[in-house]
């Protein structure tokens, strides 16, 4: 009997780990995107408004990321997407007009000589808008629904080479808008 369990152990770790929520809402390990057949997650969202004033449309950056980026500690490997569209609020519906986006793997925050301070060091760009070779000829994004601080969303770009990178994200945002 201690043999069985003993076999069956890492299998319910295993279960137990993939099967939890975070406190906050997130399913870890559920978000992320799908690149050369691997999955890279991506744990933590960033939507900024450059207007919240009034109604006129602006720019609305999200940025998806496999860790805190707010925390910058010494973390590397970091995974990111961002992207960005002209609108008056975060909102459902279907966006294909994204003139700045990229993907980016192995990101990396090394601390400063001068100081104690931390620096965000680009990784691999897989996609990135300004850079050629890397450009999307589709993207898509579809906002599947929005609340004061969660969105669940799904993301598809296609490459100008034709490789695809697709994946979502469903749970809580911080919103990094500001007022000034």
């Amino acid at each position: 009997m201690a043999r069985s369990i003993i076999k069956i152990f890492p299998f319910l770790a295993v279960f137990l780990l993939l099967s939890c929520s975070d406190d906050d809402g997130r399913k870890l390990g559920e978000n992320g995107f799908t690149f050369n057949g691997g999955f890279h997650v991506l744990n933590n969202s960033f939507v900024t408004d450059e207007n919240i004033v009034d109604e006129t449309p602006s720019p609305i950056s999200v940025v998806l990321s496999n860790v805190n980026l707010n925390d910058s500690t010494a973390v590397s490997n970091i995974s990111k997407i961002y992207f960005d569209f002209n609108g008056v609020k975060l909102e459902a519906g279907t966006i294909t007009d994204i003139p700045n986006y990229s993907i980016q793997t192995g990101g990396a925050y090394v601390q400063n000589a001068d100081d104690e301070n931390y620096t965000y060091v680009d990784g691999t760009f897989l996609l990135k808008s300004s850079e050629a070779g890397l450009t999307a000829t589709e993207k898509t994004v579809t906002i599947n629904s929005v609340t004061e601080n969660k969105v669940d969303l799904t993301f598809q770009f296609t490459r100008a080479d034709g490789q695809i990178f697709s994946g979502k994200y469903n749970g809580l945002f911080t919103d990094l808008s500001s007022t000034e």
